[in-house]
Formats: structure tokens, C-alpha cells, sequence
């Protein structure tokens, strides 16, 4: 089965109660009229679509708990922009009933699903608790949107193809090869060329690779152009004593620090000793580069709990530096298999 790491989900989370310096006044007397709810989904609230993705489990605590939908089609677009949201039946439970069509969640599994994108405020406001008299903090009160499954089906799991993002950036993985003087980054279905791009070196040739940008087709079937992209290699163990561009997660807990790079734990030189750092790093979406290395840590499992930790052999980017980024896109989350 696969699960989103849970660090990730509070992020997610976490987002949605940071509110905005400047705010705009919406009487909700005047919605439908005046003026258009627009969800995650990126359309009106409320409109029927048909989405495709994968079954996750929301976090344990809170009211996203429960199967949580990882988007990955919109109606007949593909999109890679991480877009999670808690699902409900919209009658009865998922497979108690086959007469309304709602097929039984299975975490992991693919679904194509009749949806519409609703939402409603949870939580209780601080000052109400304060007037109450109430000393202890709550959860927020924020405003939780959420997908109601009107019918679906299980379906096979979504590949990712060029053909998908014609005209559009999207990030790819495949096969590192060279034809003639071109990089290429191939599957058994599909071939991306790698225009303007160095040729892979012996060492990179038939590792797995991915590259990030736009999407062009070619007058050939199954074969695509991608321009001014930086490609690189994606497991670890192919990238060790080698210049590194990674994107992750920056992680803080007892005041240790360690990035998570698609749910493997890397140290950082000096972490917390970079230019700008700031403890409200914790969490934040970053691209570290530095060169690559292994060595024997302490384990972060017992970092702050054990006078002596043991240590086991870690990845350490040495020579770090850090660049903020917006948001990671969902190919590049972890999803750990049960």
C-alpha cells in the first residue's frame, strides 16, 4: 500500500490556516450573484467534474482524517501540482451500496471518481474559547474543503506521458540514453528529447533520470523535444561524489535539523549554519545542492532522546547551500509501500 508521508500532509494543512496581511470582504449574502467560489479543483465549487487519482490516508489527527484523494486528472487534463483533498460518499459508505455506484477506497489504489468540490469551516474560533473561558488552545478555525463522490471506479495506476502535457512544463522520468550527440530520457512507450543539453556521461547512461520543463511534440509519434531543461539523475546511490541538486523538505525536530528527500533522511553540513537560516525553515519546501557524500551519523530516530545515539550510515550534502521554493509537485512526493 502506499501513504503519503505524513509530514508532507501538515504542511498541507498548515497552509491553509495562514492568512493573508490584506483581506477581502465577501458578504456571502452576495455568493452565486456577485460573486464565484473557486476550489482546489480549480473551478466553481459545487460543479459536477470527473477526477482521477490515488487513495491516501488523510492525517491521524484532525478533520482530514480519513481517505484523502491525490489528484492527478481534472476532467481530461493532467496536472502534477499537488492538489490532496479529504473525500466523502455522497450517500450512504464507500461500497456498502453498489446501486449508487461508490466503490470501496482502498489506500493506494486509483479511482476515477464523479466528484463535486464542496467545503465548510471546522474548528472553533480562539475567541469564543476565550469568552468561554476556556484556557486550553484548540485546533484553529479554518475554513477545510473536501470532494463529495457521487459514483467511481477503480482503475489502473496513471503513467505519466509527454502526450499528456503538450504545450505545458511537467517533470518526466525514464531511462538516461544518448543518440548520437543527444541526450535522451526514454521508456518503452515514449522518448524525450533533451534539446540543448549536454550528452549523459558513461556513468549516467541507463539510470533513471528526470528533467523538468516544457513539453513539445515532434513530427514523429512517441518521441517529444523538451528546451532549456536541467535534467538530472534521481536515486541517490547514482549521484554519490557528485554535484547535487535536490528538492525536499527541510525537517526540525529537538532541535535537530535534516532534509527529507522523497522520504529518505539526508544530513546537511551545517545545517542550520546556512546564509539566512531561520527556524521557521521547519517544513519548508527547498532545493539543496552541494557535493554528495555518505558517513556514519548519529541516527535521527534517537537524535534528542538518547545521550549517546548509535550511528548508521547516512547521505550528507556537504558544501550546502539552500534556495527556497514554492511547493514540491506530486511526482516528487514519497510514498512508502506497506
Amino acid at each position: 500500500m502506499k501513504r503519503i508521508i505524513p509530514f508532507y500532509l501538515l504542511l498541507q494543512i498548515s497552509t491553509v490556516c495562514i492568512g493573508q496581511d490584506k483581506k477581502i470582504r465577501v458578504p456571502i449574502n452576495n455568493l452565486g450573484n456577485q460573486f464565484e467560489l473557486v476550489g482546489q479543483l480549480g473551478e466553481k465549487m459545487g460543479s459536477t467534474l470527473t477526477v482521477r487519482g490515488f487513495i491516501v490516508e488523510g492525517p491521524y489527527k484532525g478533520s482530514e482524517g480519513g481517505p484523502n484523494l491525490v489528484v492527478q486528472m481534472i476532467n481530461d487534463s493532467s496536472t502534477q501540482q499537488l492538489i490532496q483533498i479529504p473525500v466523502s460518499p455522497y450517500f450512504l459508505e464507500f461500497g456498502s451500496n453498489t446501486i449508487f455506484k461508490l466503490p470501496e477506497l482502498k489506500t493506494g489504489a486509483t479511482y476515477r471518481l464523479r466528484v463535486y468540490e464542496t467545503g465548510e469551516f471546522v474548528g472553533k474560533p480562539w475567541d469564543a474559547y476565550k469568552e468561554a473561558g476556556i484556557t486550553f488552545s484548540n485546533g484553529g478555525f479554518y475554513f477545510m474543503n473536501k470532494l463529495i463522490v457521487i459514483s467511481g471506479e477503480k482503475i489502473d495506476s496513471i503513467e505519466w506521458s509527454p502526450i499528456n502535457f503538450l504545450g505545458r512544463n511537467a517533470l518526466l522520468s525514464g531511462i538516461a540514453k544518448n543518440e548520437k550527440d543527444t541526450a535522451v530520457i526514454q521508456t518503452s512507450k515514449w522518448k524525450l528529447k533533451l534539446i540543448g543539453f549536454r550528452k549523459w556521461t558513461s556513468s549516467e547512461i541507463g539510470k533513471l533520470a528526470e528533467v523538468y520543463g516544457k513539453i513539445k511534440q515532434t513530427e514523429t509519434n512517441g518521441i517529444y523535444d523538451i528546451e532549456n531543461a536541467k535534467p538530472q539523475l534521481v536515486k541517490l546511490e547514482d549521484q554519490l561524489g557528485k554535484t547535487v541538486r535536490l528538492r525536499g523538505i527541510a525537517m526540525n525536530k529537538n532541535q535537530y535539523w535534516w532534509f527529507n528527500y522523497r522520504g529518505t533522511k539526508i544530513y546537511v553540513e551545517s545545517m542550520e549554519g546556512l546564509p539566512d537560516w531561520t527556524g521557521r525553515n521547519h517544513f519548508r519546501s527547498m532545493e539543496i545542492t552541494g557535493i554528495l557524500e555518505q558517513a556514519e551519523m548519529p541516527d535521527f530516530d534517537q537524535m534528542g532522546i538518547e545521550k549517546n545515539p548509535r550511528h548508521k550510515l547516512y547521505y550528507i550534502v556537504r558544501k550546502a547551500n539552500w534556495t527556497p521554493i514554492l511547493e514540491l509537485l506530486s511526482p516528487e512526493l514519497h510514498f512508502d509501500d506497506d
